[in-house]
C-alpha cells in the first residue's frame, strides 16, 4: 500500500540529488557548457544535500 501523506525530507533530498545530476547533463547537452563545469557544480549540491541528510538533519526513530 502507498503512502497517503506528502513527500519527507529524506525523499526530497534524494530528488535533489537526482535533479541536481541531471541539470548538470542537460545544461552540457542544451546549453552547451563543457561537462567539466556542470558536473562539479551538481556534485557540491548533491554533497550538500548529502551532508544536510547525515550530518545536519539525520534521520530518527519514530
Amino acid at each position: 500500500m502507498l503512502p497517503t501523506d506528502g513527500p519527507s525530507r529524506p525523499d526530497a533530498l534524494l530528488a535533489l540529488i537526482g535533479v541536481s545530476l541531471l541539470a548538470a547533463v542537460l545544461a552540457t547537452a542544451a546549453l552547451g557548457v563543457p561537462f567539466r563545469l556542470t558536473a562539479p557544480a551538481g556534485s557540491v549540491v548533491g554533497g550538500l544535500a548529502i551532508a544536510d541528510g547525515v550530518f545536519r538533519n539525520p534521520p530518527t526513530d519514530g
